[in-house]
């Protein structure tokens, strides 16, 4: 309780005179609960997650100084739990993501009202974990390290993000916990981060158990003089600190550099003069905080499929509501939320109600595929509400299969070959395999977890009342075997990819005989309600020179969009980099840049994109960022698969 935290804070100030920093998991919401973080990122708008973020550090500031959020992992492995809580796979969208989430956490004063500490997690490469395995090992090369895994990093500091939290892996059998190399010579000096640095659960200890330290004793002297600061769970620094120093090995310019940074996190939130929480003041949900998390779940969510243009729905016609989320409020607020308040949620089955009416809603708390048989309804709809618990996703819940489970195939299928048309709404917190789900659905909706308003949101865009515009942040494979697939993806000696398409089968090089290389849905991709058509890419000069770009020119492209349907609807243009001639291999392509545009029915805008050396550069084979000479292919589209290319020069 407040109460109980203000005792212990009068406790510290009585002793010592220095405030103690109270930190939690709150990590898309505190008592209205956003859309998970995936979905979040799936938005591609800067506001609505910095929106999100403000809402939850609002509600949750009087009751704690400091969240373990964002988490700017990069993960390109559907299996691992926390893929849920990240940005995705893209180093770019991440960093978006993580300027937004930060700013709208900590503001430009921490210490202001309704502000609170953010902590960028977990440094690093936490979400490489082999075989999408939590906790396990990674290997990373250092060209990966500073082109894939950092950006996100680099970007919470630039926004002065108060502190970082330590992974559990290792990197190339070194534990990061402990790791001078990453912890104090990356993060710190190389990269210039200012903040402190904390353990992540236990994970000092884990450092005696990967087999590195002897002892508990020996544990705190490596993490502390690599450059750990903060110690959680263990208390080993505690109790070892004062040995270290008196048998000299751990100096005392290495605890008075941890100390200053601890304390100027403090007095940044001005805990020494307000080291009290108010305990008249509530911080209760207000009516705009629901209002906000709506408008976020509506632009997470995704329309895959929508076959014969089934969706938007009449709201004249009856639907049958079925499936194992149907009437589910927990599953929906996804993993990792502060406070079971489930009740507050809206289940899809009141959502739709509250659209239609009660009398045009049809659902059962039978078994669904037993609703199916009975066909106890003479709706012409039927809407499979299928997906994933939150208990699936979230720290130390990984899964072999992430396919869509039979069971909630044959929901569909039944139905299908009933003569019925089926919409899937399917509720998850990572990339889902739907490969046996999409030819038994006219439509698919990928919800993600979208929080509190879940319904709601679900029905706004099943009825029209709103249209589809979330992206994919992640791939989603076709088959378990392609894991890991990205789109981010390097060129081969061959044809060892076909992420975009290549037909390899009749050359007798295929990627695998019994499925397609490509994905099923790529990065980038969301359909709408309307239709988008792309001009071509006009630039007004195709080519300039290093000392141009040194300078901070800028290439500087455009694309017209017309909105060629009838809905009024928002587009993100997505713009892509290729350098197709490096001393290291690049990325077939990468996101580089795009803008979310409301274009209404019948008008054409003109989106204007600009390249220069941050978009055109990488950290070569010396770790030096550079850009080399030579030609550059640009993409512009409406996901990572566009032909809408231009080429441009780079000149010495």
């Amino acid at each position: 309780s407040i109460s109980d935290l203000n005792i212990l804070q009068k406790a510290a100030m009585d002793s010592l005179g220095i405030p103690l920093i109270y930190g939690k998991d709150v990590i898309h919401g505190f008592k209205t609960t956003m859309p998970v973080p995936l979905a979040q990122a799936a938005t591609w708008d800067y506001d609505i997650i910095k929106k999100c973020c403000s809402v939850m550090a609002q509600e949750a500031s009087n009751t704690i100084h400091w969240t373990f959020a964002p988490m700017m992992d990069i993960c390109h492995d559907p299996r691992w739990g926390r893929i849920v809580e990240g940005p995705g796979e893209d180093p770019y969208l991440g960093a978006m993501y993580a300027r937004a989430s930060i700013s709208g956490i900590q503001g430009e004063d921490m210490s202001q009202p309704g502000k609170i500490a953010a902590c960028a997690k977990h440094f690093i490469g936490y979400g490489n974990a082999e075989g999408g395995r939590d906790y396990n090992r990674t290997e990373i090369s250092d060209y990966l390290l500073y082109n894939l895994y950092l950006p996100t990093f680099r970007a919470a500091i630039e926004c002065n993000v108060a502190t970082v939290m330590s992974s559990f892996n290792d990197i190339n059998s070194e534990p990061v916990a402990c790791s001078r190399h990453y912890l104090r010579e990356i993060l710190k000096e190389k990269e210039g981060f200012e903040g402190f640095v904390i353990a992540d659960w236990g994970s000092i200890d884990r450092v005696r158990k990967f087999g590195v330290a002897e002892d508990n004793k020996h544990a705190a002297e490596l993490c502390m003089n690599a450059g750990l600061d903060m110690d959680m769970v263990t208390d080993y620094y505690n109790l070892y600190g004062e040995k270290l120093v008196a048998e000299g090995k751990l100096s005392m310019d290495t605890i008075d550099d941890a100390v200053r940074r601890i304390l100027k996190i403090k007095k940044d939130l001005s805990l020494f003069e307000k080291p009290y929480f108010n305990e008249e003041v509530q911080n209760a949900a207000r009516p705009e905080s629901r209002e906000i998390a709506l408008n976020a779940a509506v632009n997470s969510i995704i329309l895959l499929e929508n076959k014969n243009n089934i969706l938007p729905l009449s709201k004249d016609e009856p639907v049958a509501v079925v499936g194992p989320m149907a009437n589910e409020k927990r599953s929906v607020l996804g993993t990792w939320i502060v406070r079971e308040h489930a009740d507050d949620a809206v289940s899809l089955v009141e959502g739709i109600e509250k659209c239609i009416g009660k009398d045009s809603v049809f659902s059962s708390t039978i078994p669904a595929l037993d609703y199916i048989y009975q066909l106890e309804h003479n709706a012409d709809v039927v809407i499979a509400a299928l997906g994933e618990g939150n208990y699936s996703e979230g720290e130390c819940s990984c899964l072999t299969n992430v396919a869509i489970p039979d069971y909630q195939v044959d929901i569909c299928k039944e139905a299908w070959h009933k003569g019925k048309h089926v919409v899937a709404v399917i509720f998850s917190g990572r990339p889902m395999i739907l490969t046996e789900l999409v030819p038994y659905c006219d439509a698919i909706l990928y919800a993600w977890h979208p929080g509190i308003e879940s319904g709601e949101a679900v029905a706004k865009l099943l009825f029209g009342d709103a249209v589809p515009s979330g992206k994919l942040p992640v791939t989603f494979p076709r088959a378990q075997g392609q894991i890991p697939l990205y789109y981010n993806t390097t060129n081969a000696c061959t044809y060892a990819h076909e992420y975009y398409g290549v037909d390899l089968a009749q050359s007798g090089m295929p990627n695998y005989w019994d499925c397609p290389g490509s994905p099923l849905y790529p990065f980038g991709y969301g359909m709408s309600y309307t239709t988008f058509e792309y001009g071509d890419i006009n630039i007004e000069n195709d080519s300039i020179s290093l000392s141009e770009l040194d300078e901070g020119k800028k290439l500087k492209i455009s694309v017209d969009v017309t909105n060629t349907g009838e809905y009024d609807a928002s587009e993100i243009v997505q713009c892509y980099v290729c350098d197709l001639k490096s001393s290291l291999l690049r990325p077939v392509r990468e996101l580089k840049g795009f803008e979310k545009r409301y274009i209404k029915k019948g008008e054409t805008v003109s989106i204007i994109l600009e390249l220069g050396m941050k978009e055109l550069g990488f950290y070569n084979k010396d770790l030096k960022f550079t850009v080399e000479p030579g030609e550059f292919m640009i993409y512009v589209g409406k996901d990572s698969l566009t032909t809408n290319k231009v080429s441009v020069y780079v000149k010495k």
